[in-house]
């Protein structure tokens, strides 16, 4: 797989490629710390609401960490910021590229008190270990380092929600525990649907692997998220739904524009 470097003169399908998912990474990323900043509503104890402001922080970093990739690509990243911060709640999606499940109108649904944040790290952020630990061996070097601190990380936050649902159960007992089952099938779907469909066999989906910027296929990606949150709620003495159906329709994102990689 050859690789490139800052600075590298890039072929022009490939700088293309590379535009493509990292601004929606780098979008999406930032996108979500604004989400997770909204269910601080929701913190029971001042633990509780500090861990979350370090995710919320985290999550922004990632986005903040692609950005400075993205910008020597000639993209104007201050005006995609710019952007998310003056229309956090409806994006334009010909400005910012970001996941279905990050924007307002959607996130908001999945959320009624704490245990449905706990939950969200528990269940969902094994999908974005599987999904974004990829890129730690992608063709763009710069992309591959940030990618080990961002992979790091997002571990990170999976244990946040596991120490967040033990206290739920430390603190309600069984009515904890009842909550946090009965949020998992709705948290699950979606981490089942990070990673898209396992059928795609898109033209751009084949381009992204024979560049060397996708390592992992969907239904890989699948069956590593499934061994991960198989083994947390084990850990959490809850059990793992049967039959639950992915919900792709949350990570689906809006199809490139020219406005949104300028």
């Amino acid at each position: 797989m050859k690789t490139y470097d800052v600075n590298d003169q890039l072929p022009a399908d490939y700088k293309k490629a590379l535009i493509d998912l990292l601004s929606f990474q780098a979008d999406s990323e930032f996108a979500g710390g604004q989400r997770v900043a909204e269910n601080m509503r929701f913190a029971t104890r001042p633990e509780e609401a500090y861990r979350l402001a370090k995710k919320v922080m985290e999550e922004m970093g990632h986005g903040w960490y692609c950005w400075e990739i993205l910008e020597p690509l000639g993209i104007d990243v201050n005006a995609r910021v710019q952007h998310l911060v003056q229309n956090p709640d409806n994006p334009d999606h010909k400005k910012v590229r970001i996941i279905n499940g990050f924007r307002k109108e959607n996130w908001s649904r999945f959320f009624e008190d704490w245990s449905d944040v706990a939950m969200f790290s528990t269940v969902v952020t094994p999908a974005a270990v599987a999904f974004l630990g990829q890129y730690r061996e992608s063709s763009y070097l710069p992309w591959r380092r940030i990618s080990e601190r961002i992979w790091q990380e997002e571990k990170g936050h999976l244990a946040f929600g596991v120490w967040a649902s033990k206290r739920v159960i430390e603190f309600e007992g069984e009515k904890g525990r009842e909550k946090l089952q009965a949020a998992v099938p709705k948290f699950m779907a979606m981490g089942l649907g990070f990673s898209g469909r396992p059928s795609d066999d898109s033209e751009h989906f084949a381009k992204y692997f024979e560049y060397g910027l996708k390592i992992k296929s969907s239904q890989q990606i699948q069956d590593e998220y499934m061994e991960i949150v198989t083994k947390r709620l084990t850990e959490l003495g809850l059990e793992l739904p049967k039959e639950v159906e992915a919900d792709y329709d949350m990570r689906f994102g809006y199809a490139q524009t020219a406005a949104a990689c300028n």
